[in-house]
């Protein structure tokens, strides 16, 4: 399956609700439509033409930079903005009286193009769209919430937990990505060279424009680290607090599935910060579809069920904390709130057109789907569990052993947060082209030989015996011809005679006489002829030539008349060859 392969394959529509939108206001609501660019860059570009800061931008929520998506955003007291280009427009929408937050929003309305589908794709899509039209499916979080682990920084807020002010700081500002731009990189490399330095952090921080105010609160308080995170932008604060937040109800939820689904009837989507997982079709959980599973507050106290309790506890304790600690006290901008996440969400409108061939991946389908989201869900995920199957795990997880051994009965367990997702894992490739299961990789390799590309040495009894050679007859001794028996004839037998007289006779006899013999006598002793001056250099003897008539192909007569003309040899390498004007050094 292929999403994104083109940037018009992935749209998003940003659904209002009725009541948000109103002919005056002291905000004015623009609608953004954008492809290539991510939310914050779109704001800035509004604030620039609004004349405000990117601050000021109010917006439902963040949509990816991948694909085209619409969205809402507000400005107090914006003035009317009218742009078009290719990757972003912006234009008025209507007004409203408070600022845009994720509560002004019902949700959003995706089509999607799956490319490079196979008819067992096409047949699951078909299968499961029917049971989650009834029952719906797990409402993880997924990447799109963990740009933390993508940018490599990591839990910044479990840092905060445990006291480590420092090291979260500077993994927040330092930490490399490979998504980073020229730009970026620059910034954290320096920052990096020089960090404890504060005073050269705020000169470099000011030159490249961000976080300027933080490196001077250091230099005028060292060690104060908790207080520099107040200079750090809001937005980008809740980003990491909301992260770990996630993380810690996904890994709580993934667990009170697996303690009512068996091992055999689960199906595991992978994940950036864990494995997903989710009953197979048909599967029932015994849970009302509106249940709720807590999103916790600090330290936990306003989990009433016992067993979402538990469950958080144990992913608490896997990091080392226990629920007193889930706090951060002492911090500006990390300030938890717990609030009741839905377990399940169901996809209105699901719907799937009919699949076709794909223009992009020859001998493939494509099949386009539409449906909506609640806010906070995630639509990734519906595509994702669209083409988990049964028969199209079991056609995965079940390899050709290729150990003489038996193969150990597959883990159910690990060590951190329950099933390992072998299920799911492909196997590396073979030799045979065949996979190769986890149990098989130890066994002993087949001997296919040396590579074609090393030569072993000719010794007495080591390696294969050498071919003949494809030139020319093997020497009396054995072992490969020398080079130019194995070659054919030398180089002059094979091209012709030698250089001289393939091209002719020397230069004088080629091309006529002498220069003074060929030209006349000399000009002062020149007759002086009738009629008008001739435009060349030197007189022509002999009747001129006509136009277009060949100059080159055809030698002069000798002078000595001792026989007819002589045609030069025609498609020599060097016949049209001239000499290049040197240096003025070597033209003196």
């Amino acid at each position: 399956m292929k999403v994104k392969q083109r940037s018009d394959d992935f749209r998003v529509r940003e659904l209002l609700r009725e009541d948000v939108l109103a002919p005056r206001g002291e905000f004015r609501v623009y609608r953004v439509l954008k492809s290539k660019h991510t939310s914050f860059e779109a704001a800035r570009v509004l604030a620039q033409e609004a004349g405000a800061s990117a601050g000021d931008v109010s917006m439902c929520g963040l949509k990816d930079r991948q694909g085209v998506t619409l969205q809402h955003m507000a400005v107090r007291h914006g003035p009317p903005i009218s742009i078009r280009s290719p990757d972003l427009r912006i234009e008025t929408a209507g007004f409203t009286s408070e600022p845009l937050d994720s509560k002004s929003s019902e949700g959003n309305a995706f089509e999607i193009v799956l490319r490079g589908l196979a008819q067992d794709d096409v047949d699951a899509l078909r299968a499961n769209a029917h049971s989650i039209r009834a029952g719906g499916l797990i409402n993880y979080f997924d990447d799109q919430r963990f740009g933390n682990l993508r940018h490599g920084q990591g839990w910044i807020a479990l840092d905060l937990m445990r006291g480590e002010h420092e090291g979260a700081l500077r993994a927040l500002l330092t930490s490399r990505s490979p998504h980073d731009d020229r730009k970026a990189m620059a910034f954290k490399r320096a920052l990096t060279s020089y960090w404890g330095d504060w005073t050269s952090c705020r000169d470099i921080a000011g030159k490249f424009g961000e976080h300027h105010s933080l490196f001077e609160h250091l230099k005028r308080e060292p060690q104060d680290f908790a207080g520099a995170f107040f200079h750090l932008a809001s937005r980008l604060r809740l980003i990491h607090l909301y992260a770990y937040q996630s993380h810690l109800w996904n890994r709580a939820v993934a667990e009170w599935v697996r303690a009512r689904v068996e091992p055999a009837q689960r199906v595991v989507l992978k994940s950036a910060e864990g494995p997903l997982v989710y009953p197979e079709v048909g599967v029932d959980l015994k849970a009302p579809p509106e249940q709720a599973f807590r999103l916790p507050g600090p330290k936990l106290k306003d989990v009433e069920d016992r067993e979402q309790f538990e469950l958080l506890a144990d992913a608490l304790a896997h990091d080392g904390l226990v629920p007193a600690q889930f706090s951060i006290e002492g911090v500006s901008g990390f300030a938890l709130k717990g609030e009741d996440r839905p377990l399940f969400v169901t996809p209105a409108h699901l719907r799937l057109r009919p699949a076709r061939a794909d223009v992009l991946n020859r001998g493939q389908f494509q099949v386009e789907v539409r449906f909506e989201l609640p806010r906070g869900a995630y639509a990734t995920l519906v595509v994702r569990r669209l083409l988990e199957t049964s028969a199209r795990r079991s056609s995965v997880a079940a390899p050709r052993v290729l150990s003489s051994k038996p193969a150990p009965p597959p883990r159910e367990e690990d060590g951190r947060f329950g099933e390992l997702p072998t299920d799911r894992v492909r196997a590396p490739r073979t030799g045979t082209g065949e996979r190769r299961s986890g149990a098989a990789r130890g066994a002993p390799k087949r001997d296919w030989g040396p590579s074609k590309r090393v030569r072993l040495e000719d010794r007495e009894g080591e390696g294969p015996a050498r071919k003949p050679a494809r030139r020319g007859p093997p020497r009396d001794g054995g072992g490969p011809p020398p080079r130019g028996e194995r070659r054919g004839p030398p180089r002059d037998d094979r091209r012709g005679p030698p250089r001289d007289d393939r091209r002719g006779p020397p230069r004088d006899d080629r091309r006529g006489p002498p220069r003074d013999d060929r030209r006349g006598p000399p000009r002062e002793d020149a007759p002086r002829r009738d009629g008008p001056p001739s435009r060349g250099r030197f007189e022509r003897s002999g009747p001129p030539a006509e136009r277009g008539a060949p100059r080159r192909g055809v030698e002069r007569p000798r002078s000595d008349d001792s026989g007819p003309p002589r045609e030069r040899p025609k498609n020599l390498p060097l016949a049209n060859w001239k000499p290049k004007r040197g240096p003025a050094s070597d033209r003196e």
